[in-house]
């Protein structure tokens, strides 16, 4: 069997943990870290084999560019991070810069290469990736709100007394400020939700649900507490990359350019997709209310405005 090779751009916080995390979770793969700094990534490598010398990892490396030659899925954490005051919209035009950079230098040498964009505003990332490569849009992902949706439910796991995975909702749109929370499809325990909540006695009105979505988007006290956030999103980052080189069709929420979302075309958002060996793409829509619907556009139509703007400031 041929083994699985995971190139992650870019030796930060992320960069690191996600490694780590993707080792955890394809204990068979070879995972290479590149990144500018190259001492850099040779520091994020040997800690890290010095770490799985405790349960028999021994396949990390530090490389360069042609390091990707024939991987299978190359991810982009590199780019600058979000400063005070700033949103991730605010980091499109530079970051788009950087992920093209990788692009260019990659796409010969990796062919057939899956390339999921962690770099913030992710999803504005995939749109300016996918229009350089114009490949299959299964094979350029956005982690998308697959972080918040596990914050989602992590949240709901304390608030409705249940362990997390019988909690069955998710986060969509933008990983950002317009993202919306699919309530009316959302299941407890295998119930609806609406009918767990009468059931048990359990209250979610809406103002609670406004402040579960605001503790979606705002990562402050984590931020404040150690000053990143880097372990959720490389969480997210293995566990992508898991169901891939793995093929399970996993449903997680990712973003690929969809032709079309809510009357905008071409725009990368995140809906519960399909990942397995050939990306991730789109099973079925789900059914959403007016507001659902409402808010999916809002939010649709942000992301395609800050690609379309950054794309043309790239031509």
């Amino acid at each position: 069997m041929r083994q699985p090779k995971i190139v992650i751009v870019g030796a930060g916080l992320v960069g690191g943990s996600a490694a780590l995390f993707a080792a955890v979770a394809i204990p068979s793969a070879e995972i290479i870290i590149v990144d500018l700094a190259r001492g850099h990534a040779e520091g994020q490598a040997l800690d890290l084999a010095h770490a799985a010398a405790f349960w028999g990892h021994n396949r990390f490396y530090a490389g360069d560019y042609e390091s990707a030659r024939d991987a299978d899925i190359i991810v982009i954490t590199a780019g600058v991070g979000v400063k005070p005051g700033q949103t991730r919209l605010d980091l499109a035009s530079t970051n788009a810069q950087v992920a093209l950079e990788i692009v260019d230098r990659t796409a010969t040498l990796a062919p057939d290469a899956i390339y999921l964009l962690a770099s913030n505003p992710c999803d504005v990332l995939a749109g300016v990736v996918f229009d350089r490569l114009r490949c299959a849009r299964e094979r350029v992902i956005s982690t998308g709100t697959s972080l918040d949706t596990g914050r989602l439910r992590s949240l709901l796991s304390q608030r409705l007394g249940v362990e997390a995975p019988a909690i069955d909702a998710y986060v969509l749109g933008e990983h950002g400020t317009s993202a919306l929370i699919d309530w009316s499809g959302a299941t407890v325990c295998g119930m609806p939700l609406e009918i767990f909540l009468a059931r048990s006695g359990k209250e979610l009105g809406p103002a609670s649900r406004d402040r579960v979505l605001r503790s979606v988007h705002d990562a402050r006290l984590i931020k404040e507490g150690k000053g990143a956030t880097h372990y959720g999103i490389a969480s997210a980052i293995g566990r992508i990359c898991q169901a891939i080189v793995h093929d399970t069709d996993l449903i997680l929420t990712v973003g690929i350019v969809h032709a079309e979302v809510e009357g905008v075309s071409e725009v990368c958002v995140s809906l519960p997709m399909v990942v397995n060996g050939r990306g991730a793409h789109l099973l079925a829509y789900p059914d959403f209310n007016a507001n659902e619907r409402e808010a999916l556009q809002g939010s649709a139509r942000i992301v395609k405005e800050a690609t379309d703007n950054v794309l043309l400031t790239l031509r």
